[in-house]
Formats: structure tokens, sequence, C-alpha cells
């Protein structure tokens, strides 16, 4: 006879556990919370609980699994033992569902999101605070005007009459960024910060971050209407939206046979300028590599060579989100070279900068 599983609601599991849920996610299916983990560290929530798979996994940390093994790792205890804490409390146990099928959400083509997403940048133009910043980073007027960086209105009209603009040229539909507002116009959202396309080797733009500035500290974040996101009532923020992707971003010599990979499409951009156009592939982060394996097929790479921040090498939750990604290309069978630099130095494009300043100087 076959033996009947049950499974643990993963957000019970979690509240019993002491974990603190972010606020404003009744009604997700994916809820944010406080990594446990890696609490005291962070401000931001960085856990995300999946309440369809009762799985939990931090972008952050990389800490990842079901509601069992949340709550035995914060409990010090064995998954057996965890189980049978949970089911003598008052948790309701359901009988585990037959698997439901992948929830569907619809992504417009990459040629659609290009064409949007490059109507959008033209129409925009670039703040000079970003400009100088630009400049100071080592980019070369060439440079930012090729990579379209621009700047986001902060006024939420202004971005609303960008949107109606687009939207009768284009189809925003299956677009990330854009969604619908009560009476059905489109609407764009986001606040403003300095856009930075993220493109594919042949130059089509499948995605924009945003730089934000929270708190004083810099921050990236996708342009994304997430239609799960709701408000404090559970209405929907953002409707008939659609959530971006952790998309790669392929900068630099396309035909080159040796390629980096480092964290974000500006400190991949500025490299390659300071390198003579030499190849990036840009993960939006240390953690978020799932497009990372498909990206490298795409190209003629023979060798990569990791150029992740200073701080991060140092750091275990980074060390660890390396190790993991350096085993998820191993399949690629391509040599794959961690690179170490001068910490004074943080970032690669830290590092490339300070080395041009060098060489003009001598």
């Amino acid at each position: 006879m076959t033996p009947e599983y049950k499974t643990v609601p993963i957000l019970d599991a979690a509240r019993r556990a002491g974990v603190r849920i972010a606020d404003g996610q009744a009604g997700r299916y994916e809820v944010k919370a406080f990594c446990p983990f890696c609490l005291g560290r962070t401000k931001n929530p960085h856990l995300y609980l999946n309440t369809e798979k009762n799985r939990f996994f931090c972008q952050r940390c990389g800490e990842h699994g079901n509601s069992v093994s949340l709550y035995a790792k914060i409990r010090g205890i064995s998954n057996k033992e965890a189980f049978e804490e949970l089911e003598k409390s008052n948790l309701q146990m359901f009988p585990q569902a037959a698997p439901k099928e992948p929830r569907q959400e619809y992504m417009a083509p990459l040629e659609q999101r290009h064409d949007v997403y490059y109507d959008l940048l033209a129409l925009l133009s670039l703040s000079e605070h970003d400009f100088l910043d630009l400049l100071g980073r080592g980019l070369t007027l060439d440079a930012i005007e090729q990579n379209m960086y621009r700047s986001m209105p902060a006024r939420v009209e202004t971005r609303s009459e960008l949107a109606q603009t687009l939207s009768r040229t284009r189809d925003l539909h299956g677009v990330p960024g854009f969604y619908r507002s009560e009476n059905g116009d489109w609407r764009l959202s986001g606040n403003s910060g300095l856009l930075i396309p993220y493109c594919t080797a042949k130059g089509y733009i499948q995605g924009l971050q945003r730089r934000a500035e929270i708190g004083g500290k810099r921050c990236y974040v996708w342009v994304s209407s997430n239609p799960d996101k709701c408000r404090k009532d559970g209405s929907p923020l953002y409707p008939c939206g659609t959530r971006a992707h952790g998309w790669i971003h392929i900068k630099g010599n396309v035909h080159s046979t040796t390629a980096s990979i480092t964290e974000g499409a500006l400190k991949g951009d500025t490299a390659s300028c300071l390198s003579n156009g030499a190849l990036y592939l840009c993960a939006p982060g240390v953690n978020a590599i799932k497009y990372l394996p498909s990206a490298i097929r795409s190209l003629s790479v023979e060798r990569l060579l990791g150029e992740y921040d200073m701080d991060q090498i140092r750091q275990e939750q980074y060390s660890a989100a390396l190790r993991r990604m350096q085993d998820t290309l191993k399949p690629l069978g391509i040599p794959y070279i961690q690179q170490m630099w001068n910490p004074a130095y943080n970032g690669i494009d830290d590092y490339k900068l300070h080395s041009r300043r060098l060489s003009l100087a001598a």
C-alpha cells in the first residue's frame, strides 16, 4: 500500500519557527520574508516562501528547502524531529495533493520586448547627475550613448504619459514593467533612477534594471510589474502585469573564446569598456544564474573567468553561492578560473579603472 504523505504549509511552518514576514504580502502565492540565516546583515526581505510548492529560497545567501527543513534548520533539529513537532502542533496538515499544472504566465516575445524598451528609452533623456556618474566610472561618451542609459522620471504622471504614448504604437501586454490601471489605461511601474538595459548577444533588450537610491544606498531592481504583488487589502498592485526574469546581460566581443562572469550589467559594461571590448556575461545577482548556462551555450566560449566583487569572495554566503554556480556550469565542460585582484578595489570595474589610470599616468 502506498503511504500517504502530508504537506506542511510553508507559511505556518515559517511563522511557528519565528520567521518575520514582510508587510503587504497578503494573498500572494510567493511571499517575501526576512531570512533567518542572514538576518542582521540586511534590512530587506530576501527569503521567498512559495505557498504552492511549500518551498523556500533566499536570494541573498542561497539557503533553500521545504517547510520541514526550514523549521528544522532554524530549530537546530533533524527533519524527522521537525515534522513530528509540526504534526503535534495545531498546524493543519493536508494530504499531499496531486501536482498542480505549472503556473503559466505570458511573457511577450523577445523582439516585442526589445521594441517596447527601445522606444521607451528613445523617449527619455539622461540626467546630468547620472551622466556624470557614468563618466566617473570610466565609461566613454560613445559607450554611454551606445548602451542607451536613461533616467527614469520620478513623477507618476510622466510615467503614465510614457505608457500611454507607447501603447498607441506598441503592444505592451506581457512586457515587464507595464500594467493596467483601474480604468484600463496602461501604466509604467517604478520610480526615479538610472535605467540599465539587459541585452542578448545580438543586442536585443530583454529587460531593464533601475538603479535606485534607498536610504542613501544604491540597489538595482528590475523594471517589473509582478501580477502577484498585492496591496494591503489584497487587491493586485499591477493588474495585467508581468514579472521580470533574471536575464543575463551580454556585453563585448561575442566572438571571443574567453568570457568573464560578473554581477550586474553596469559593472560588466564598464569593465568591458575599460578592457577594449572584452566579453562579459552579467548575472543580476550571485544566485540569479538560471539563464547563465544557456547564455554561455549561445556563444563560442572555451574559458570562463569569475570576476565577482572581492568582498563577496571573502564572505561565506557568497562563497557558497559561487561554488553552487560553478557546480551548475560543470556540465558545460568549460574551464572556470576565479580571478583575484587587489581588494582595495572591490569590483572588477573599480580595479580596471584603477589600472587604466595607472597606465595613463606612466
